[in-house]
């Protein structure tokens, strides 16, 4: 790195990004502060930096999404090494970190031997991610929860976060999955908060693989995964319920709440393409939704069924590389016979 380290920290909190700036300009660093991730996308594209520092939760651009831009160069940005902040550490964090590219991941709040450290770091020569410590609570917890279980005391298999983790994607496994929607359905109907599920699909998912190989599959897979995992809020839970099929819980979220995010979610993955053999390959999702709406019980096999309904009857536009949201009715229970979602048309 040059003698003198050109740093761009974005973080949302003024007296923290001022405290990081401060430690890392004692250190010999120059250093340029922003508070959004807009305005830190503008920064990187009017002046050269070494390495950016962003916390996760940022406005305008999030840190994660910021994260992947910048490890992208484009016509104002060259690639840019990230090292994002974030609150605590948790499987959500480190699966949206690795899929956008970051080199390393700060939990909870640096201290100056860790920020006066990245000086010093070959940012080219490490590989994302980086993750070579953990926050001890986590480890602890992961620990006590073995102990409850009966579980080995061994690292890795055992632990908490890789039991209730799908191995290729990041996001949670199914029978999780399923236990968080049943816990949020009752919470719905019990203090009467509005609760939305999204179901999507990859579009084409066997014949993909049949065609270009399980490699290619998967690489698709963790596309959308990881859109799934940057578009999510820390409270919402994103899963892998089959093997082309996603579903995102959205607690205490109001159907136009439900709608900008799965908006978001297929703006994001417009366009998107993966690499197989010579050529490249669309990734096109087909997406539905279905809304709790916090004022009656409604079982969790009621509102997968209707998110199921919804994705079933969503249409590919003409140029087969995006879909029509449709669902955002609440879904009612019919007592005594067989449900049939609401959806606007």
């Amino acid at each position: 790195m040059a003698q003198r380290t050109h740093l761009l920290v974005a973080h949302f909190d003024p007296a923290e990004r001022t405290r990081i700036a401060t430690v890392l300009r004692s250190a010999g660093a120059e250093v340029s502060e922003v508070g959004d991730g807009t305005a830190a996308l503008a920064a990187a594209g009017q002046r050269p930096f070494d390495l950016a520092l962003a916390s996760c939760m940022l406005t305008g651009t999030s840190g994660f999404e910021l994260c992947r831009l910048l490890a992208a160069a484009d016509e104002k940005r060259a690639t840019l090494p990230t090292v994002l902040i974030a609150d605590g550490d948790d499987p959500y964090v480190r699966a949206r970190a690795r899929h956008v590219g970051a080199k390393r991941v700060l939990f909870g709040t640096p201290v100056a031997a860790q920020l006066t450290a990245l000086l010093s770091a070959d940012w080219e020569a490490v590989d994302p991610l980086e993750l070579s410590s953990r926050d001890p609570a986590s480890a602890r917890n992961d620990r006590l929860f073995r102990d409850l279980i009966g579980a080995g005391t061994g690292e890795g298999d055992d632990s908490l976060i890789a039991k209730v983790t799908d191995r290729l994607t990041g996001l949670v496994q199914r029978d999780y999955l399923a236990l968080k929607v049943e816990e949020e359905c009752k919470r719905a109907s019990r203090y009467g908060q509005p609760l939305a599920l999204l179901a999507a699909e990859v579009v084409g998912y066997d014949q993909l693989v049949e065609k270009h190989g399980r490699a290619t599959g998967d690489e698709a897979l963790l596309e959308v995964a990881g859109v799934f995992l940057c578009e999510s809020r820390d409270v919402d839970v994103a899963g892998r319920a089959a093997p082309a099929r996603f579903q995102l819980l959205l607690p205490n979220t109001p159907a136009d709440g439900a709608r900008v995010v799965a908006q978001r979610i297929l703006e994001s993955l417009a366009g998107r393409t993966i690499v197989a053999g010579e050529r490249e390959v669309a990734v096109t999702v087909r997406m539905g939704l279905a809304l709790h709406p916090g004022r009656n019980k409604l079982s969790a096999e009621e509102l997968v069924a209707a998110a199921d309904a919804d994705l079933a009857s969503a249409q590919l536009s003409p140029d087969g590389r995006g879909v029509e949201l449709r669902g955002g009715q609440p879904v009612e229970p019919l007592a005594g016979t067989p449900r049939k979602p609401s959806r606007a048309r």
